[in-house]
């Protein structure tokens, strides 16, 4: 990941523009807030349909005019209910490196990426709770290739400050069957 990074940091010093020339965005990266999305994933009990909440961060670089590379991360948790428990959970952790296509238009910027990265899938299945007591409980972990593509839309609210809305689609393999998380995400961007 360190070299990922240190080579794209190396190609966005190669690519910027020349002294005297108007100054282009160089970068943005800010945290995504308000991330609303709904999980569709099955464990060895049941199938898990639920919405989860999320946080996370997105750090964009900006070359050659109209390419983006950068690293995107975050932690979704999607609570459930079970026969005998309103407690159970899945968790997943994701993050790892994206490259897309952008187009810069007047207050607005559009991209379109697709990330691929290492995720962690934590699975806690309650089958029986007597108040917080658990007397028939499951605990999973796993580790995953987690993909998606990005849709993000920015708008710039001063010249260095950015509002972002971004659709993705968060997908992997949890207990050898498929799982899909689509999520709106909303955030605030920092620019330069």
């Amino acid at each position: 990941m360190k070299r990922i990074i240190l080579g794209l940091t190396c190609l966005l010093m190669i690519t910027t523009g020349k002294a005297g020339e108007e100054t282009k965005s160089l970068y943005s990266g800010g945290m995504l807030i308000l991330q609303p999305g709904f999980t569709m994933a099955t464990n060895e009990h049941q199938d898990i349909r639920g919405m989860s909440s999320s946080i996370g961060g997105i750090l964009r670089m900006y070359f050659c005019e109209h390419f983006t590379a950068g690293v995107y991360g975050g932690r979704q948790k999607t609570s459930y209910t079970t026969n005998g428990s309103d407690n159970s959970y899945l968790s997943l952790g994701y993050g790892g490196p994206f490259i897309g296509v952008t187009r810069k238009s007047g207050k607005f910027r559009y991209t379109a990426s697709a990330f691929a990265g290492m995720g962690s899938f934590r699975n806690l299945h309650i089958d029986n709770q007597t108040d917080s007591f658990l007397s028939d409980a499951n605990f999973y972990k796993a580790a995953t290739v987690v993909y998606s593509p990005i849709i993000s839309l920015d708008y710039a609210i001063t010249k260095r400050i950015y509002l972002t809305a971004q659709t993705l689609c968060l997908m992997g393999q949890f207990e050898n069957k498929s799982f899909y998380n689509p999520t709106f995400q909303l955030g605030i961007l920092f620019s330069r």
